[in-house]
C-alpha cells in the first residue's frame, strides 16, 4: 500500500522501470461480488502522484481534458513524458475522500503504447440538428 486506503500497482518495462502505475482503493481478494469500493483520500492521492511521477520529470503540459457523468469526473493531464488519468467522485465536494482511481502512463520508448480510449478522445459537444 502506498498510503492507508491507497493501493499502488505497477507494470514494468523490460528495463525494469515503471511503464504504468495505478492507484486504487484496496480490495479484498475474497470479495467476488461487485460492491461499491471506498474512495481514496484526495490529498494523499496527490502526494503519491507527486512521488511516483514528480512534476519536474513530467515535462511540459501538452493539454488537459475532462468529462463528467453525474457525480463522476475523469480528468486527463497529458505531459511530454507522462499522462495522468484521475477519476473522482464529486457529489460531496467537502469530503476529503473523492478519488476513485488514477492511472499514470510513462511515455518511454520501451513501454507499450497505450491504446487510445474514450478518455483520450477530444471532447466535443454532440451535433444536434436544428428544427426546421
Amino acid at each position: 500500500m502506498a498510503r492507508p486506503g491507497i493501493s499502488l500497482s505497477v507494470e514494468y518495462g523490460s528495463d525494469h522501470l515503471a511503464c504504468v502505475a495505478r492507484l486504487e482503493p484496496p480490495q479484498s481478494l475474497l470479495d467476488s461480488q461487485e460492491i461499491q469500493r471506498p474512495l481514496m483520500p484526495s490529498e494523499d492521492v496527490s502526494e503519491v502522484i507527486e512521488e511516483v511521477a514528480p512534476s519536474a520529470m513530467r515535462g511540459n503540459l501538452i493539454g488537459n481534458s475532462s468529462f463528467q457523468s453525474g457525480c463522476n469526473v475523469g480528468g486527463l493531464s497529458d505531459y511530454e513524458n507522462v499522462s495522468l488519468m484521475r477519476a473522482t467522485h464529486e457529489c460531496d465536494p467537502d469530503s476529503p475522500d473523492r478519488d476513485a482511481s488514477t492511472t499514470i502512463n510513462f511515455k518511454r520508448d520501451i513501454c507499450p503504447k497505450q491504446k487510445p480510449d474514450a478518455t483520450e478522445a477530444p471532447l466535443q459537444p454532440p451535433i444536434v440538428p436544428l428544427p426546421e
